[in-house]
């Protein structure tokens, strides 16, 4: 759009709302015309606000959906861009893609009406699909699904690359996830085809997926290969480990696992460094592989190679490859900040531990003869009743207690029975060790889940308070629009009237330019005894005598009755200035006769009286009405400045209140990304001490299976047979 004085500035969201409200009116395409919006809890127009654009979801009369992309700001070469891309798109035959992702769109350059002009549209088909980013909230624990989902997103990089296409903004808000597992691609502002090559970018994507060395001057088909890279390694990781995208993964943030700031400084990020030293060998080459191409001009990244990524990285240049059983160089100095604390002990396997009792010593054998000894020898001198039976059952209890004392300690020297006690020493003096980190790791779990239910809770106040200055604006804007129209309307009953008051003063001021004409005309009619027929000279004179010598003088009689006998008749006379004149000598008759002459004269003289008025007096009369119009119409002007003035004061301490608001997100957010470091650090720094716990509980379990096959009656046996 443009006029004489340049390109014609974008409509804001708010107005583009506005025009929504009569799609009959807005619109010209058939599909649109007469469509109702999907409206939010004003019954507004609910916009999808996006950085260039607003989309607004509608629904024609024969129920089909569409996304209608309004843009709120000027991109060059725009409707050449979409046609490019159009036909591009148009002629990929739909069996040759992997995946239905492409989404029928239609540029439309004269497609809404708004303030008077019309501006281009992109009439999208609406998708049932939800971002990418919100899939992984709801099935990130499904590693399957995931894993599935990354091999989806590698198939689509592939259906791009085999057209020479490039979207250029592949993010998680880009990338919708349909019913079926497959991807759909939205947002086609910045895509690439062949078509346009030679051109520069019109933007340079989300900075959380993109390469720091990307400029306005890439763009080509390498466009993607940084944002694949950074989006397959995410799905692969959070495959491998689910607990990933809790300990990474922001709530509402606008990044999977890694962000601009792991990109623009890997050594110092806590992310990457956790994907880097993580037991999953492909999530370790995939962040590798982000680490070395963060700083690379976008025409050396390669391209997504699952094959590469998910073996050796042998044809991806820049990880180092891990051979079998060997821990990649990298990994080195990380061992010592990833290996739990605790004390370290040369304890045995469970596998090494003694489980039988071989080489009988001197002792052993000794304790084999005195066993039988021990039973034989008090049963012998009872048999031959050298003692009391009493004497015997001592004799008894006193060589069984010697044996049994003697069992114990030979028992207690044997190496074997040695081993397996200080094994078991160890390992509790290990486990006691373990516990420890145990206690600490729920307790960091507790923190944890405190801050994920504070920073919840501040997300859910946030976006309160955003809802309360939005709903405060509309407040205010309505106001304003409900007293301009009321303002309005009562200058336009003024404006309405007027050319009745208009009539009605040129008729007045006609009115009392004739009565004044009348009035001269009478005030030069005088009375004459000559053409009285009754009033003489002397009457005229009493007449005169009294005020009234013309026929302005008076305005007419009044017949008064003055009873009596004879009831006579006395004419009165009006004067003009108000007096009622009884005048000796005028009767009825005379009295009538006066007011006939007085008639006559009026008459006569409004004949003669102007039909018109002056001009100089009309268009006095009428300079005066132009005048009290023109005053209407500029209050009427007013009202509707006044209105903007407040809308316009509205949008901006809303916009104000907004960025003050986002203001102290970001900074909470960043503090809440510090504090995650942090947990992400200490659970670094602690490992996982209830599996060294749990590994350490099998050993000792493992060590007492030893000590009873160790027993004192398998060590007697030992004693008498030597098995």
């Amino acid at each position: 759009m443009s006029t004489a004085q340049g390109p014609l500035p974008f409509p804001s969201g708010r107005e583009y709302q506005e025009a929504l409200q009569n799609t009959t009116v807005c619109f010209l395409d058939r599909d649109l015309r007469g469509a109702l919006p999907q409206t939010n809890k004003l019954g507004l127009p609910r916009p999808i606000s996006g950085q260039f654009a607003s989309v607004f979801s509608l629904t024609n009369a024969l129920g089909r959906r569409y996304a209608l992309k309004c843009f709120t700001s000027h991109v060059r070469d725009q409707q050449d861009r979409y046609e490019a891309i159009s036909d591009k798109l148009s002629v990929i035959a739909p069996h040759s893609l992997s995946q239905p992702w492409r989404i029928g769109f239609e540029y439309v350059p004269d497609g809404i009406l708004v303030n008077g002009s019309r501006f281009p549209v992109l009439k999208m088909d609406w998708v049932e699909a939800v971002t990418l980013s919100n899939w992984l909230d709801h099935h990130y624990a499904d590693s399957a699904a995931v894993r599935a989902l990354a091999e989806r997103f590698a198939e689509l990089t592939t259906d791009l690359a085999r057209h020479d296409i490039a979207h250029g903004d592949l993010q998680h808000g880009n990338l919708l996830v349909a019913r079926d597992g497959t991807f759909r691609l939205v947002d086609y502002d910045g895509m690439f085809v062949p078509a346009l090559r030679g051109r520069h970018s019109t933007e340079r994507g989300h900075r959380n997926y993109q390469s720091p060395a990307r400029g306005d001057d890439d763009f080509d088909g390498t466009l993607d290969h940084f944002s694949n890279w950074v989006i397959y390694l995410a799905l692969r990781a959070v495959a491998a480990d689910p607990s990933l995208w809790t300990r990474l993964h922001e709530p509402d943030g606008e990044y999977l696992l890694l962000a601009e700031d792991d990109f623009k400084n890997p050594a110092g990020s806590v992310r990457l460094s956790t994907l880097l030293s993580h037991t999953d060998s492909t999530v370790r080459d995939l962040a590798e592989q982000i680490k070395v191409l963060s700083w690379q001009p976008l025409p050396h990244v390669p391209r997504l190679s699952v094959t590469a990524a998910t073996t050796t990285g042998a044809h991806v240049p820049g990880p180092r490859t891990a051979g079998a059983g060997r821990r990649p160089d990298w990994l080195d100095g990380h061992v010592t900040a990833t290996t739990a604390p605790g004390p370290v002990t040369s304890v045995p396997s469970p596998g090494s531990l003694p489980r039988r009792y071989t080489h009988r010593r001197m002792a052993d054998v000794l304790l084999g003869l005195l066993l039988p000894l021990a039973v034989l020898a008090p049963a012998a001198l009872a048999l031959v009743e050298l003692v009391s039976p009493l004497a015997t059952a001592v004799t008894y209890g006193g060589t069984l207690g010697v044996t049994a004392l003697t069992t114990r300690r030979t028992r207690g020297t044997r190496q074997e029975t040695r081993a397996v006690r200080t094994h078991l020493s160890q390992l509790r003096e290990k486990r006691h060790a373990t516990l420890g980190p145990v206690r600490t790791a729920d307790q960091l779990r507790r923190e944890q889940q405190e801050f994920d239910a504070s920073e919840a809770d501040r997300k859910s106040q946030l976006t309160a308070a955003q809802t309360k200055l939005e709903r405060a604006q509309q407040k205010a804007v309505k106001t304003a629009e409900k007293k301009k129209v009321q303002d309005q309307q009562a200058i336009d009953r003024e404006i309405a009237s007027l050319a009745g008051q208009r009539r009605t003063g040129l008729d007045r001021a006609l009115a009392n330019h004739r009565k004044e004409f009348i009035d001269g005309e009478l005030r030069k009619a005088r009375l004459h005894e000559k053409e009285l027929t009754g009033i003489g000279r002397s009457l005229v004179q009493a007449l005169a005598a009294q005020g009234v010598r013309t026929a302005a003088d008076f305005t007419g009689i009044t017949l008064v009755s003055a009873g009596g006998r004879y009831n006579n008749v006395t004419g009165l006379i009006n004067a003009a200035d108000g007096r009622r004149l009884d005048i000796k000598g005028i009767g009825e008759n005379r009295a009538r006769t006066l007011e006939a002459w007085r008639l006559r004269q009026h008459a006569r003289a409004s004949s003669r009286a102007p039909s018109s008025l002056p001009t100089a007096r009309r268009q006095s009369i009428e300079a005066d009405f132009t005048r009290r119009q023109s005053d209407l119409s500029r209050r009427r002007l007013e009202a509707e400045t006044t209105a903007r003035t407040a809308r316009e004061h509205a949008d901006r301490k809303l916009r104000s209140e907004l960025a003050r608001l986002t203001g102290e997100d970001q900074l909470a957010a960043r503090h809440a990304s510090q504090q995650r470091q942090q947990f992400a650090q200490r659970a670094r720094q602690l490992g996982d001490p209830h599996a060294r716990l749990a590994a350490v509980e099998a050993e000792i379990a493992a060590a007492r299976r030893s000590a009873r096959a160790l027993s004192s009656l398998r060590y007697l046996r030992f004693a008498l047979t030597g098995r």
